[in-house]
């Protein structure tokens, strides 16, 4: 019945918001003036080509979360925003702070085949090459709009801008003038608070932001144990900006420090750890931007970012005498007991200049170089201390050939010290039908290449006593994944109504996309990790977004996404989900209250369905001046009766409620 209920309720949303299409009536104050541009302009996009572009323009599929939606959703977190992108899951796999946000699926554990910016900064850690969402030191509440180019584009953003490209664009301290506190709890012990305060003097201005949160965790894994994996963090931000005619200058500095519990380890031979683990981690960044306008048609650009993440785990384990003989080779006439830590330590260094010039009137041309230094420092995955270096080179131009006609094009050279030589080209066409519909058609050349822990793992344990396991190490190491991208898709949209529609048809065709599995082997002795496992990957599909907002203050958002896998691996397949499907709507029932809800299925992740929906009540009101104050309450049901994506994910309760509030002043 619960089931029921809440489908019946999403889907009612959606109706009324349908029903109002031809409703003008309009709100008053902030809730209309944030529905004007939707109803003047076609949105104006950056990620594609780098440069300011109508997205009617584009030749690339192009997603946007703007700002309205994003404060509408009311999320917590920043990558479950991505949920709302065709072909996009979000969901925790080993424990609560380790999610994964993948587009195409095809792995589980440590998705690493989209690249994801902030403010143009890259955010996949250097060292095993995967998104530490939880370490991130970024707060929701500053992010202005996030925009997805949903397939390759490595001829902008270099190697492993594999299968998409996500850019989080946060929010100028002009558009967060003042201050605003925010607070979220839940029924299941989760909690979340925030704060900022923004200023600005002359041409300068300036936010300082932070938060912490605590999220309780899955309750029991597959065998009805308590699962121990809990996760808090405190995350802090400053952004400093001055803005001339023709100059710009950002400085972002940020910091995020996690604790999250662990499931204790069981090893061979029957032993096991007899404390509750904790995993560390602190991230830390500093990024540096300046833009010069140097004359009315050359514009020169600036940037450098300093990225560093540490982790540490500590165990306390019981170790049998046999296992202790195999693995250490000491000698033993009972149990032993021993303590370890994990360490890793991962620093990116970033440098890059750009140059975009207006050729002509119809020809814009964006050049690049940059350098990228990569580290990582380990004992217990590397041994040491390992590192890449990598040069790259790109240009790109959009060409307008006529009235209906947009060319994008481009390609980037890169050199890699432990890869090689890459060229990633793409090529792209738009026909414009009118100023507001167009059809697109892009075809790109794409690389992933190997992380340091594939090139240089030289994995062993190290106890307290400074005894060492035997060692499992990379020999040859991996090979680049490559993938040919071939995508036509049809834009459209109706100023009048604030509706856009975009849909999309593509191939991908995957070339030596790795599988080759990394665990620690238990022969007794050093040996190589499996290496040169791939697999050839045919991927088909058909991706469909609709976006609604009405002049009485309605939003409707609807997303699809059919995928055909072809390949005979079976844990291709099972981390893939053939159909995604997400609803969002939120319709004024009064100029203060609003009624608001979302659904979100996959069918078959990783062997099950997964379906929840997400419904709450939200009151804004004024509090004098510029001060305002939003409160509400909401339910949220998981609808599929099953573990979350893995067997060992569970909750006792399948329905949680929650209350949140905000105050802007």
């Amino acid at each position: 019945m619960m089931r029921w209920c809440c489908v019946v309720l999403s889907l009612s949303l959606s109706s009324i918001a349908w029903a109002e299409l031809d409703d003008i009536s309009s709100l008053t104050g902030t809730e209309l003036s944030s529905f004007d541009d939707f109803f003047d302009s076609i949105p104006v996009v950056v990620t594609p080509s780098k440069i300011a572009q109508p997205r009617v323009d584009v030749s690339s599929t192009l997603s946007v979360l703007d700002g309205e939606f994003i404060r509408r959703l009311n999320m917590q977190y920043v990558e479950d925003l991505l949920q709302f992108v065709p072909g996009f899951a979000v969901f925790p796999y080993k424990a609560s702070s380790q999610k994964i946000v993948s587009y195409h699926g095809t792995q589980l554990e440590e998705y690493r085949r989209i690249q994801v910016l902030v403010n143009g900064r890259s955010v996949y850690s250097a060292g095993k090459a995967r998104v530490e969402w939880a370490t991130l030191p970024l707060n929701i509440e500053d992010v202005s709009r996030v925009e997805v180019n949903r397939g390759p584009n490595a001829a902008s953003y270099g190697i492993n801008s594999y299968f998409a490209v996500v850019n989080i664009i946060t929010r100028s301290p002009l558009e967060t003038l003042g201050s605003s506190v925010s607070a979220y709890s839940g029924s299941r012990g989760d909690y979340r608070l925030y704060g900022q305060h923004s200023g600005l003097n002359g041409d300068w201005s300036y936010r300082a932001s932070a938060s912490t949160s605590n999220v309780s965790g899955f309750d029991t894994d597959k065998d009805g144990n308590d699962r121990h994996d809990g996760h808090g963090t405190v995350m802090g931000n400053v952004f400093i900006q001055k803005e001339t005619s023709t100059s710009f200058f950002d400085l972002d500095v940020g910091a995020n420090r996690v604790k999250a519990n662990m499931d204790p380890e069981e090893y061979a031979e029957g032993s096991y750890d007899i404390n509750d683990p904790v995993r560390e981690a602190n991230r830390e960044h500093i990024k540096l931007s300046y833009t010069k306008q140097v004359s009315s048609d050359h514009e020169l650009k600036f940037q450098y970012y300093y990225d560093q993440a540490e982790q540490s785990e500590h165990h306390d384990a019981r170790l049998t005498s046999s296992f202790y003989s195999v693995f250490f080779g000491g000698t033993s006439s009972g149990d032993v007991y021993r303590s370890y830590d994990v360490d890793l330590v991962e620093t990116r260094q970033d440098l890059e200049v750009q140059s975009t010039w207006a050729a002509r009137e119809n020809l814009k041309v964006i050049s690049a170089l940059g350098y990228r230094l990569d580290e990582a420092d380990s004992e217990h995955y590397f041994s040491g201390a390992v590192s890449d270096e990598v040069l790259r080179a790109s240009s790109n131009l959009e060409y307008r050939a006529g009235e209906h006609w947009v060319l994008n094009t481009g390609a980037m050279l890169e050199r890699s010290q432990m890869g090689g030589t890459f060229l990633s080209p793409k090529l792209g066409a738009t026909y414009k039908l009118s100023e507001n519909e167009s059809f697109r058609f892009n075809a790109s050349n794409a690389v992933r290449t190997p992380d340091l822990s594939d090139q240089y793992f030289k994995w062993h344990y190290v106890l307290s006593t400074g005894e060492s396991s035997y060692t499992t190490y990379a020999d040859q190491g991996e090979k680049e994944e490559k993938i040919t991208s071939y995508e036509i898709g049809y834009y459209h949209y109706w100023l009048d109504q604030g509706l856009s529609m975009d849909v999309k048809l593509y191939h991908d065709s995957v070339q030596d996309m790795v599988l080759s599995r990394k665990y620690f082997s238990n022969a007794g002795s050093d040996s190589a990790i499996e290496e040169g496992v791939t697999e050839d990957v045919s991927i088909n599909g058909l991706e469909l977004e609709l976006d609604w907002r009405s002049r009485s203050g309605g939003m409707t958002r609807f997303t699809y996404a059919y995928q055909d896998t072809q390949t005979d691996n079976s844990k291709l397949l099972d981390s893939t989900s053939p159909i995604m499907m997400s609803l969002f709507s939120s319709q004024p029932l009064t100029d203060k209250l609003f009624i608001n809800g979302y659904y979100w299925y996959g069918k078959e992740l990783n062997g099950r369905n997964y379906e929840f929906v997400n419904s709450w009540l939200s009151y804004k009101m004024s509090l004098g001046g510029y001060s305002t104050a939003t409160m509400g309450l909401g339910l949220e049901a998981r609808l599929d009766g099953n573990a979350l994506v893995s067997y060992h994910n569970n909750l006792d309760e399948d329905t949680f409620f929650y209350v949140f509030s905000n105050i802007t002043f």
